[in-house]
This record gives C-alpha cells, structure tokens and sequence, in this order.
C-alpha cells in the first residue's frame, strides 16, 4: 500500500496522509488522524524511513564515535563511556534522530567512516591523542562534536568540563578533613585532561604548604583492577590516609583493594571518585566524589551539534561545564 492508495481510501490528500505519518497533528482534525491511522493499521502499513530521509535530504542519524577501549573490549567494559552513551542516545531519540555507535582507533578510519555513511552529524567521545582533530575537520564536511578533547584547534566544537577545579575540590575536601598524606591515583599523565587533574590536586596541596610527593602518584589503568592493584601499593604505604582518583570505575577499585589488603573505608583510607556516576551512589560505602554533570555534558554536546547543523551559530565552539564535589560516606574525618 502506497500513500496515494490511503489517501483515496481517507478522501484526503497525500499531504494530509504525510502529515499524519510524520505526526504532524497540528495540520490535521482529530477525526482525520483518526480516520488515517485506522486504515494504516487495518492494511498494516510500514513507512519506508529510507526513502523519507532520502526525499528530505537527512538520515535522521547521528554517529556516536567512541574510543576503543583497553584490550579492544567493548566500549560498555567503561561505565563513563557506558553511561554517556545511553544519555546522548536517550537525547537525539527525543529529538527524532537515531545514533549509530561506532568504535574508531585511528585518524584515517574516522575519515572514511564519515565520509562514507550518510549522517547528519558525529558526536566523538574523548578522541584519543593519535586523531588529530584539525586534519580530520579538514577531510570531512560532517559537523563533529567532540567530548573531552583538548587538542589544538580553534574550529573544533568541544565540550569538556572543568577538569582542573575537579581535583582542587577533591583534594581541598580531604585537606579540610585533616589529610595531608594523598595519594592521586590515574592513568599515566600524558594527555592534557590528565594533566589538568594533576595539577589541580598539587595546587591544592601547595595552598595549604603541603609538599607535593611524587611517589604518591600511582598509575594504573581507567578500571576497576586498576583501582585494586592501586589500592594495594598505597596500603605499603602506611602514612597514605587519603586517594583522590580521576574515574569512579578507578575510586571503586581502590575500596574493594583497600579490603583486599586488609584496611577498611573509611576508617583506614578515604577515597574520592571522578564521575559521579550512577554506580557511585550503590557501592559501599557510597563514594563521595565529583560530579561533572554527565546528563549535562550529553546535552550540551547535541545543543552544539545541532546549533551547527541547523546553522544558527548561537553557541560558541568550546563549552566548559562546572563541577562539583558529592558528599557521602568514603571519607573520614581526621580532625
């Protein structure tokens, strides 16, 4: 069945049939809605999207581009990302849009993946240090969105947050509980949103005429056997009452290490988590942590993706996002 055969059948025209299948209800009286959707569902027809989108000159789909993830597992092994995901795809399906999840780990593969595919737009998640962001803008015409990015590029449309003031905050809490022995436990610090966390934590600790110990800097991977193997060094080092991480995968790790070597949160070691997500508030004891608004984040990174899309050109192209610090239970106070 065609729209020309419903609209005969209705006594409409094939526009008012249109209206009705994209739901666009405002143009139509209830009682043709009605009348159209009966003989839809009677004769059981199926809209092709395809030839839709193909008449209106847009998919109707944004890509969703995320980093492969260590031991090429999937990108769901990382909650961050996990949780991120399921946000920004929650958000374009209000929009009427549809995401297409993809896993990129090289610059020449994001070219042809975008040049290829017919896509509104991308929406790429922390790309890592080997995508060069300027050359790729520079190969494609897709409007692209990137999510913690920091490299060099005045034309890219970035969304981060504050990643300096998340660290500062963690480490002044820990400081105004009484600590002074912190360890900050991350990944290797060879990426400027790492960079910016470390410097965060060693500015608090200056402020307050605290020497700033380099062997209580432990590198780990982003996961929660990193937060373990973590947790294990820092319990040789009894002086260490306090962590603050950069990941709540990472925070969660250390308390279940913490355990494994026989000290206890918070009574032996308190610890601080980078996330705030939805895991934080369910582990025990819950994790106090940072928030950094994921919900937010997702959002603001579609606001900009269609604001270019649509060429309002109302939102500038780098947007940081605010921070702040959840109180719960993994903290003790020493004073």
């Amino acid at each position: 069945m065609t729209i020309k055969e419903i609209a005969e059948l209705a006594g409409v025209s094939q526009m008012t049939v249109s209206n009705v299948i994209n739901h666009k209800y405002s143009k139509v009286s209830k009682k043709t809605v009605d009348k159209i959707n009966k003989i839809i569902e009677k004769n059981n027809y199926i809209p092709n999207r395809s030839a839709r989108n193909l008449s209106s000159q847009s998919s109707k789909i944004i890509a969703i581009i995320v980093p492969l993830i260590y031991n090429d597992e999937s990108f769901f092994s990382d909650p961050y990302t996990a949780q991120l995901v399921g946000l920004l795809e929650k958000d374009l399906r209000k929009n009427g849009y549809f995401a297409m999840i993809r896993s990129i780990s090289t610059l020449e593969e994001t070219v042809s993946f975008l040049n290829e595919w017919n896509i509104d737009g991308a929406i790429f998640i922390f790309p890592k240090a080997n995508i060069d962001v300027k050359n790729l803008l520079d190969r494609v015409s897709t409007k692209i969105v990137f999510i913690d990015s920091y490299q060099e590029c005045d034309d890219a449309l970035v969304i981060n947050i504050d990643d300096y003031k998340g660290t500062y905050l963690s480490t002044k809490y820990l400081i105004n509980n009484g600590h002074k022995n912190i360890a900050f436990v991350s990944a290797n610090s060879n990426n400027k949103l790492i960079e910016l966390r470390y410097q965060g934590y060693k500015d608090a600790l200056l402020e307050k005429n605290i020497a700033v110990n380099s062997d209580y800097y432990f590198s780990n991977e982003i996961c929660l056997n990193g937060g373990i193997e973590a947790a294990r060094a820092i319990a040789e080092k009894k002086e260490i009452t306090a962590a603050i991480t950069t990941a709540d995968i990472v925070a969660i790790g250390i308390i279940d290490g913490a355990r494994l070597s026989g000290l206890s949160v918070p009574q032996d070691l308190s610890v601080i988590g980078f996330d705030n997500l939805t895991i934080s508030n369910y582990c025990y004891p819950k994790l106090t942590t940072i928030d950094q608004n994921i919900a937010k984040k997702g959002k603001m990174a579609i606001d900009l993706l269609f604001d270019r899309i649509e060429k309002r050109n109302q939102l500038p192209n780098k947007i940081k996002i605010d921070v702040n610090l959840i109180e719960r239970q993994s903290v003790r106070n020493l004073k």
